[in-house]
């Protein structure tokens, strides 16, 4: 298993390589959810340091769940196709996440939590396949525009 110590030495190919590979998998599984979710995704790109980001419209109107299911299923996706994440990596989805439970109850975040981290691997499951293609595509793009 490769280091992760030094992720953000992106001169080296291999290394580059792999964190484009991570942050591929890793947005496309965002963006397969929110497909799945009827979510309209404007446009998805990933960075040669590993970070990527995809512009999806707002996902408010959700139910708490699904919401929560989209902000894991970068993580999800990652886990599906064994890539690694780096310190920083999900910082910002694990944020997102402890923003829409902040007024819950700890049991009653405890059960969100959970059922979204089941909602997001349900739909995962179900598309390994169109996972595979899209991170296929994006390692190749770099990124991609509706």
């Amino acid at each position: 298993m490769r280091s992760e110590l030094h992720r953000d030495q992106v001169t080296d190919g291999q290394t580059i390589y792999e964190n484009l590979r991570d942050a591929a998998y890793h947005e496309a599984g965002h963006v397969v959810v929110a497909r799945f979710l009827g979510l309209t995704v404007r446009e998805v790109e990933i960075e040669e340091d590993g970070s990527g980001r995809a512009n999806i419209s707002p996902a408010e109107h959700l139910p708490l769940a699904d919401q929560i299911a989209l902000c894991v299923a970068g993580i999800e996706a990652q886990e599906f196709f064994n890539c690694p994440m780096h310190d920083h990596a999900a910082l910002g989805d694990y944020r997102k996440v402890c923003d829409l439970l902040a007024r819950l109850t700890e049991t009653e975040s405890y059960e969100y939590r959970h059922a979204g981290y089941l909602r997001a691997l349900e739909i995962l499951r179900e598309r390994l396949p169109e996972i595979e293609k899209l991170a296929a595509q994006l390692l190749n793009q770099r990124r991609i525009a509706a």
